[in-house]
């Protein structure tokens, strides 16, 4: 057999097939001996994947009802692959009624492909060109460097929250942060098109208060920065904490044109699997792109109408959302206190799917070297799997981002890994 040689690949190509998808290899590692209490008690947790796995009793039964699992000889034709209008609707009164914005959400302004991911893909193709930039708090889930830099090769630019030389347990985003970050690129010729951010915040699970969102909307403006917010956690927030402010919910934008906020009902509706998300923007030039490169990435129709009709029962959405954020505040509450009972610090959340755990006493933070012997000591040792604030770029050593809405008798074993791994790990020199 003939080998294959570079040159068969176009460049853009090149940095696809090399890339070091460290989430998806890990993943593969868990799911080909994956654990199960009776069958294979012995297999790996996965508690490095963003997914909400707690409300299945809840949302199967609605989901595959006879009148939401259906199928009609229209959506078996092509139609309109930025979203059918029945889906554009339907989340456009889910994102007003609960997730509150100023005015009613107008269905013209919304464009859905298949994830959120391919949003901000699509985003980083139209918004940025090569080898310019997009900034991002960080820690970040890493799949936002992916999404930017697989297919546009634009590039993300950190805005450190945990530094190097960082002695506090809970540091957040500044607006000051931004903008040192943004001088800093400024300093180095380097072009930054845009500011990214992620509310509630993925991993650290901080809501941005509206003083500071507006702060950076100025900001932005000031600079001609486009400004992206993905929302995708926004109902899944903890009750009797801070209310999360839409960046939807200001009666007037700074520069709404180039504003833009991305939805999808992976995360606070448990279906990962469903692949919907949703682009708002008032910008007419992106529109007229966003129309265009749906094609490309767009939702089966047959699913469009299916999540349409998923969701347009607001009096079920009302009651399932408040039925999961109860459980969400009594699972992070308690994972929390276990970890505690373990003599490791967990930083304050807000919202979403993780806890962000601090192992330095336990691996020491003086070295990249030792983050990365505690995360294979977990999975070799323990077959026990987090994510290493490294895949995350933070910048200091021994942080850890651990998923605490897996399937319970999932998260409860990783629980009962993780303490005796804790108990038992050496730590290496830096």
């Amino acid at each position: 057999m003939e080998e294959d040689k570079t040159g068969d690949i176009s460049k853009r190509a090149e940095v696809v097939k090399n890339w070091d998808d460290f989430l998806n290899k890990y993943k593969k590692t868990c799911d080909q001996d994956e654990y199960d209490e009776k069958k294979n008690p012995e297999g790996y947790i996965n508690l490095g994947i963003g997914i909400n796995n707690m409300c299945f009793d809840i949302i199967l039964p609605k989901l595959t009802s006879n009148d939401v699992w259906t199928c009609n000889p229209a959506n078996l034709q092509y139609r309109e692959a930025f979203g059918i209008m029945r889906l554009r609707k339907a989340l456009a009164t889910l994102m007003t009624e609960f997730i509150g914005t100023y005015e009613p959400v107008d269905p013209n302004d919304l464009f859905c492909f298949s994830g959120v991911t391919s949003c901000i893909d699509t985003l980083a193709h139209c918004l940025a060109d090569p080898g310019e930039f997009i900034m991002a708090p960080t820690p970040i889930y890493g799949r936002i460097n992916t999404n930017f830099m697989q297919r546009s090769q634009v590039k993300l630019w950190p805005i450190p929250i945990i530094t190097h030389d960082n002695t506090e347990d809970s540091p957040t985003l500044t607006l000051e942060k931004i903008k040192k970050a943004y001088d800093s690129a400024v300093s180095q010729n380097q072009t930054v098109r845009a500011l990214f951010l992620i509310n509630p915040n993925n991993p650290l699970g901080d809501i941005y208060s509206s003083e500071l969102l507006m702060d950076i909307l100025n900001f932005c403006k000031e600079h001609g920065l486009h400004v992206i917010v993905d929302e995708i956690y926004a109902l899944s927030i903890f009750e009797g904490g801070q209310q999360f402010h839409s960046t939807l919910r200001f009666p007037n934008l700074p520069d709404k044109t180039r504003t833009h906020v991305l939805y999808g009902i992976t995360k606070d509706f448990g279906t990962a699997g469903l692949r919907v998300g949703a682009i708002h923007t008032k910008c007419q030039a992106l529109k007229k792109c966003l129309m265009r490169l749906a094609l490309f990435q767009n939702i089966s129709y047959p699913l469009m109408d299916i999540t349409a009709r998923f969701i347009e029962d607001l009096d079920w959405c009302k009651s399932y959302i408040k039925e999961n954020q109860k459980r969400l505040t009594e699972k992070f509450q308690s994972c929390v206190k276990r970890i505690e009972e373990m003599g490791l610090n967990v930083r304050q959340s807000e919202g979403g799917f993780f806890l962000w755990v601090d192992f330095r006493k336990v691996c020491g933070s003086e070295s990249l070297a030792q983050e990365k012997h505690f995360f294979h000591y977990l999975i070799e040792n323990a077959k026990l799997y987090i994510l290493p604030g490294a895949e995350m770029f933070c910048e200091q050593p021994g942080w850890f981002r651990l998923t605490f809405t897996n399937s319970p008798d999932h998260v409860n074993e990783g629980l009962n890994r993780l303490e005796e791994a804790v108990r038992n790990y050496k730590r290496i020199a830096p």
